[in-house]
């Protein structure tokens, strides 16, 4: 049995093990059915042994150069394998590294080279920005009436960089240019269709801020140039087990849509928002697809229908559109339990509802029950869901209209480094009397890109709980340090007492004064934290831990640790995570 310790106050000392440390991934992936040779730099790397996927259709054939800061090998992707990112590890005899991302795509791969000249298209490139100076200008041929899509993939997809690009034509003038593709996304984007004929290039370089940012060696990047419709937005966001469901996507170049499908959410392919959740995480592990049948389609729009078995996993999903073109990035939605009702009348709790806010300065109201003493929670789904611009606001009123609780960010921050735009409100009645739930644009937007999935129980505020490092690694017999981190709910304030399972007594509390909230510059976090020291065993192996915390009034929580996906810009917590299930101490030899 190993012992875990408290570790506070914190002078007690650091871990006596340096463990395995990531920073690059060139190329960030490949195309399906070939073989790529990549190569990945980081730290204690000369004792690589092997590199693991999360998907058998990914191996990694041999490895082909080994060395302290860097390792390459050549990665077999399968015919099969999913599209998009999947999560790699690299395995050392000092144990296991932190994860990376590979991305698998489905046309053919370029790799960045001196002549920047594009062969053919559709292609995938994978290039990087080395250093402040470096600028990315890729030529190729059109002929008139084309449509092309130019789609960079890099925040997000496991790399630091924050992008801008531009079309130009033969003479290097701007013929189109992208930042942004949305309010939350920061990768660009750009769809075109060519009036003329001839040779154009397509320019990628870093957005550096005001400070003159670059990105270190966290640079590398796809740029894809494909004629895939682009999806923007689903309607509804969710849909309930053992039900029909219809959906309407929009986009562009969506017209003679072949084939629609949803996929179980990967681990990998989580991308949204930071901590606290209010969407369902239950990610990885599950394997599931359910097929549907196109409607109607247009070139903005695709109107599907499914049958949703009632034994698939309950979660998040991607949907997907093929066409002509390819497989377009899929969409995410919730598959759940939960009763979904228009709102029109009070309905008990917990129920969903999927809204809309077709116009602008929209206001959705729904009736709801307050009972003296009964708890009512309230979250939307928008924005951690992938959905392009709406920051909802969330407002409850009594009988007379006066405001008696409000939610607008379930965490306030600065774009996708850090910050939730859905909203979660919480409020327990003190007498009886019908309330209005009312939900708005902050900036009363609308329209169809303006979906949401607001769900309403019976709860109050909790906690959730996070561990780092991602991988607990210590030599046989020694010790490491592992951190267990608290993230409080909008209205939330006791104190939590954490605990290992199996192990008698309590191992620490955080106390109600040690606060979750954004850092006075609002591009940081402060996120209480406890230490602890874990003694491994004289065995070498695998160890499970399962850690708690709980509260005086019975509120528990398991932790779960956490894949964290740069961008790191300044400290530590601006990062992209997937959440891991599982958290478990490596001993080796």
């Amino acid at each position: 049995m190993f012992r875990i310790l408290l570790l506070f106050p914190l002078w007690l000392g650091a871990a006596d093990f340096e463990p395995v440390t990531l920073s690059r991934l060139y190329p960030l992936g490949g195309q399906a059915g070939t073989a790529v040779e990549v190569e990945i730099l980081g730290t204690k790397l000369d004792g690589v042994v092997g590199v693991e996927f999360d998907s058998p259709a990914l191996r990694w054939q041999q490895t082909t150069l080994r060395e302290a800061g860097r390792v390459r090998g050549v990665v077999l992707i399968g015919k099969d394998a999913a599209l998009g990112g999947h999560l790699l590890r690299v395995m050392t005899t000092q144990g296991p590294s932190p994860s990376l991302l590979f991305h698998v795509g489905q046309f053919p791969a370029f790799p960045e080279a001196e002549s920047r000249a594009v062969p053919s298209l559709p292609v995938e490139i994978y290039g990087r920005l080395d250093g402040a100076a470096d600028i990315d200008t890729y030529w190729f041929s059109v002929q008139a009436g084309e449509r092309w899509v130019f789609d960079l993939l890099a925040m997000e997809h496991g790399s630091a960089v924050e992008a801008r690009m531009a079309l130009v034509d033969g003479r290097g003038e701007t013929v189109a240019y992208n930042d942004d593709r949305d309010s939350y996304d920061e990768n660009p984007i750009l769809s075109h269709v060519f009036s003329q004929a001839g040779v154009y290039g397509v320019r990628v370089d870093q957005y550096r801020g005001p400070r003159g940012f670059t990105f270190g060696k966290n640079n590398a990047y796809v740029l894809r140039i494909s004629q895939l419709p682009i999806l923007q937005s689903a309607a509804p966001l969710g849909a309930r087990r053992g039900s029909p469901a219809k959906f309407r996507l929009t986009g562009s170049g969506l017209a003679g849509a072949k084939r629609v499908y949803m996929t179980a959410l990967r681990r990998a392919e989580y991308v949204r928002m930071t901590y606290p959740y209010t969407m369902p995480i239950q990610f990885g592990g599950a394997d599931g697809r359910v097929d549907g049948r196109v409607l109607s389609s247009g070139d903005g729009f695709v109107e599907a229908s499914f049958a949703i078995p009632a034994r698939v996993p309950v979660g998040v999903w991607k949907l997907w559109v093929e066409t002509r073109g390819g497989v377009a990035e899929g969409l995410r939605l919730v598959i759940n339990d939960l009763p979904e009702v228009t709102g029109t009348q009070p309905t008990p709790m917990p129920y969903a509802i999927n809204g809309l806010l077709r116009e602008k300065k929209q206001r959705d109201r729904y009736p709801v029950t307050g009972r003296k003493g009964i708890p009512i929670h309230a979250a939307t789904l928008a924005t951690q869901l992938g959905g392009p611009h709406l920051d909802t606001v969330l407002t409850l009123r009594d009988a007379e209209g006066k405001k008696v609780a409000e939610s607008d960010d379930v965490v306030a921050g600065w774009g996708g480094l850090l910050g939730n735009p859905d909203s979660s409100l919480f409020y327990t009645p003190d007498r009886d009397g019908p309330l209005t739930l009312e939900v708005r644009d902050r900036l009363h937007r609308g329209g169809e890109e303006f979906a949401y999935r607001l769900e309403v129980d019976s709860r109050v505020p909790g906690f959730q709980l996070f561990t780092t490092p991602e991988n607990l690694t210590v030599r046989r017999g020694g010790t490491a340090v592992l951190k267990v981190h608290l993230v409080r709910e909008m209205g939330f304030a006791g104190p939590v007492d954490i605990r290992v399972d199996g192990l008698p007594g309590l191992l620490g509390r955080f106390r109600a004064d040690q606060l979750f909230e954004p850092n006075a510059d609002g591009a940081d976090m402060l996120i209480p934290e406890m230490e602890f020291r874990v003694q491994a065993p004289d065995k070498a192996g695998i160890y499970p831990l399962r850690i708690f915390g709980k509260t005086a009034v019975g509120l528990e929580a398991e932790a779960k640790t956490a894949a964290m996906i740069g961008p790191i810009y300044q400290g530590d917590w601006n990062f992209y995570r997937r959440p891991v299930a599982a958290i478990t101490l490596t001993v080796v030899e």
